[in-house]
C-alpha cells in the first residue's frame, strides 16, 4: 500500500490511503486493553503511560466512529465501541460530567470536570450514536448537557466557565476554545438526532461568539477573556491564533448548512480574510504553512507551524469551495495537501511532525494521538468533497 496520497489525484488516492494505511497504522499502535494510548514516538512506536486523558479518549472514539461510517471493515466499529466502553465505564463521574483523567486501570486520576473535555465527550457521543445506531449515547449527551447547565454555565456573563471541581477556585482566564468545540458538538448532535433543541443550543453559542468572542474592529477571534468575558489585558488579550480562525470558519459554514444563517457566512469571511492575510507563510524560501500565532494588528507573534492549524486551514478552504464563496479555495486545498506531504508526514506516511520551525526543522519528537482528530476530520472533508461527481 502506498504510504502517501497523490496530491495531484486526491479523488483516486486519498480514501484508499486513509482506509488502508493511515487508520490501520494508528489502530494497531494505540488500541490498548483499557482505552487508547496517547502518543507515538518519532519512529511510530506507541508511548505507554499510566494515565488516560478523557480528551484523548473522546477524540479517538470520535475518529473510529467516523471511520466506521466510511468503511465497512468491522475493526473500526469495534475500536469505536472499545473507546465508548472505556469512557462510560471509567471516565464518567458519579456526580455528573466526565473526569479529566483516569488511570489505565480506570481509577480517577484527576477529578476535575474540564469544560473543553466535556465538549469533546459530547462530540464523541454524537458520532458513536451515528456509527452504532444505539440510543444510550444520546441519553448520555443529554445528561452531560444537564451537567454543563448545572455546574458550568454562567448565567450572569454568558457561556460556560472553565472547569468544575468541588471546593475548587474559579479558573481564569476564560477561553473561546471550549465554546468553539461545544458548538461543534451541538451541531454533531443535531446531525445525529435532528432535534431542534441541539440546533437551538448551537445558535446560542453562535450568538455568544457574535457578542463576546468576535472582535468586530479587526475581524478577529479573541482567545482569552476575563470572568465577565472581555479581553484580558496585556499580550494574551492581543494574541490571535490563525488555526482557530480557520476552525471557526468551517464551523460557521456548517452552522449555516444546519440553520440557514447567511449572516454566519459573512462573519466567517472576515475571520478567513484576516487569517489568510496575516497567518500564512509568504516567504517562498520557507515551507508553506499556518503560523501558530499573530497579534491583533496582524504582526507575527509565533512563527512555528504546528500541525493541527494546517488541517483547519484545509477544512476552511473545503467549506469555502463547497459553498461557492471562493473560486480559489479548492486550489488552496490542493496546495496545502502538498505542504502536508512534503513537510509534515513522516516516512511511515501516517504520523507527522507535530510542530516545525519556520525553516522546516522538526521541533517535537512525539506525535500526539489527540491530533488524529484534526487530521482525520480534515482528510474526511477533503475526501467527501473531492469524491463528488
Amino acid at each position: 500500500m502506498d504510504r502517501r496520497y497523490d496530491p495531484e489525484d486526491l479523488r483516486g488516492t486519498l480514501r484508499p490511503w486513509l482506509r488502508d494505511h493511515v487508520m490501520p497504522f494508528w489502530l494497531s499502535r494505540i488500541e490498548d486493553r483499557d482505552g487508547f494510548l496517547e502518543a507515538l514516538d518519532s519512529e511510530g512506536r506507541p508511548v505507554r503511560s499510566e494515565r488516560r486523558h478523557v480528551l484523548v479518549q473522546a477524540r479517538l472514539t470520535y475518529v473510529f466512529s467516523h471511520a466506521a461510517l466510511l468503511s465497512p471493515e468491522p475493526r473500526y466499529a469495534e475500536a469505536a465501541a472499545h473507546g465508548y466502553a472505556f469512557l462510560t465505564r471509567a471516565c464518567r463521574a458519579p456526580d455528573g460530567g466526565w473526569y479529566r483523567a483516569v488511570t489505565s486501570a480506570g481509577a480517577p486520576a484527576d477529578a476535575t470536570r474540564d469544560f473543553y473535555d466535556q465538549a469533546f465527550v459530547l462530540f464523541a457521543l454524537a458520532w458513536y450514536a451515528r456509527a452504532s445506531g444505539e440510543r444510550a449515547p444520546l441519553d448520555l449527551a443529554e445528561a452531560t448537557w444537564a451537567f454543563l447547565e448545572t455546574r458550568l454555565s454562567d448565567p450572569r456573563h454568558g457561556g460556560f466557565v472553565e472547569e468544575y471541581l468541588p471546593g475548587g477556585e474559579p479558573k481564569l482566564p476564560r477561553r473561546q476554545n471550549p465554546h468553539m468545540h461545544l458548538l461543534e458538538a451541538t451541531l454533531a448532535l443535531h446531525a445525529a438526532t435532528r432535534k431542534g433543541v441541539w440546533l437551538d443550543r448551537a445558535a446560542a453559542l453562535v450568538d455568544l461568539f457574535d457578542r463576546r468572542l468576535f472582535d468586530r474592529g479587526t475581524g478577529t477571534l479573541i482567545e482569552f477573556l476575563t470572568e465577565d468575558l472581555i479581553p484580558v489585558a496585556g499580550p494574551a488579550g492581543l494574541w490571535r491564533e490563525p488555526g482557530h480562525h480557520f476552525e471557526w470558519v468551517w464551523l460557521l459554514h456548517d452552522f449555516h448548512r444546519h440553520a440557514g444563517r447567511p449572516d454566519a457566512l459573512a462573519v466567517a469571511d472576515r475571520l478567513y480574510d484576516f487569517a489568510v492575510r496575516h497567518g500564512l507563510e509568504t516567504d517562498v524560501g520557507k515551507p508553506g504553512g499556518v503560523f501558530d500565532g499573530v497579534n491583533r494588528d496582524g504582526s507575527l507573534a509565533a512563527d512555528a507551524k504546528t500541525f493541527w492549524p494546517q488541517t483547519e486551514y484545509i477544512k476552511a478552504c473545503v467549506a469555502r469551495a463547497e459553498d461557492h464563496r471562493d473560486p480559489q479555495a479548492w486550489s488552496r486545498v490542493e496546495d496545502h495537501m502538498r505542504v502536508l506531504a512534503a513537510h509534515y508526514l513522516r516516512p511511515d506516511g501516517a504520523s507527522w511532525h507535530n510542530q516545525i520551525a519556520r525553516d522546516g526543522t522538526s521541533l517535537q519528537a512525539l506525535t500526539p494521538a489527540r491530533v488524529l482528530y484534526h487530521f482525520f476530520l480534515a482528510m474526511a472533508e477533503v475526501d467527501r468533497v473531492s469524491s463528488r461527481p
